[in-house]
């Protein structure tokens, strides 16, 4: 039986989750935490076989969360379970080495099925976003969308940019996060634009707040 650990900053939500794993009857379930800093100790402690994780902690936020997960458990899997557009965060968060993504939203139906997957060593992600995966291996992806679309396929550090103007970041204060110039942020914000069918700095920055 496959062990699993869980990190959610949401009371409910944790609970949830806990109370889906236990009572499949399918894995043994070692503890959650509410914060990254303590999850971490309790996954180098404990060693789950899998990790279930939001990607929004109080004290860790996207990419960077996502990162940490999946640098504490090596060579053993993650499972993301997150509020965040699958659209934007999935194809990143499995290049980061997590095995799956799983909205909240249907969490409740998927959640089991998907740690169940990536128990076996296999992948996990939803049918849409398994056929926008299979549609840029065979070419067909456009880089482009309509505007507010969240169907644009944005890079790692795209989505840095991101996360951090929806936290309120100006340039110089996300340049100085991503030792980037502030010329490249700069770069990475027209990008953007361009990527997501807007056209103006407000524009940008009201759509990363929906999304971060």
């Amino acid at each position: 039986m496959k062990s699993v650990y869980i990190l959610d900053d949401h009371d409910i939500v944790r609970f949830g989750l806990e109370t889906l794993i236990s009572a499949s009857g399918k894995f043994r379930l070692l503890g959650s935490s509410s914060n990254l800093a303590d999850g971490m100790v309790q996954i180098s402690a404990l060693q789950p076989d899998i990790v279930i994780s939001d990607m929004s902690m109080d004290d860790s936020k996207g990419l960077d969360t996502v990162k940490a997960v999946v640098e504490a458990q090596g060579d053993r899997y993650v499972l993301v379970v997150s509020m965040h557009d699958e659209m934007l965060y999935g194809e990143q968060v499995l290049s980061l080495g997590a095995r799956g993504y799983v909205m909240k939203e249907s969490a409740h139906a998927t959640v089991v099925p998907a740690t169940l997957e990536i128990a076996e060593g296999r992948t996990w992600v939803s049918p849409s976003l398994r056929e926008r995966l299979l549609s840029r291996l065979r070419g067909g992806a456009d880089q482009r969308s309509p505007e507010g679309s969240s169907d644009a396929v944005l890079t790692q550090r795209e989505i840095q940019v991101m996360e951090r103007l929806g936290r309120g970041k100006n340039t110089k204060q996300i340049a100085s996060e991503l030792d980037l110039s502030v010329r490249t942020v700069d770069i990475y914000r027209a990008n953007l634009k361009r990527k997501l069918g807007l056209r103006t700095a407000a524009q940008l920055i009201a759509f990363s707040l929906s999304r971060t």
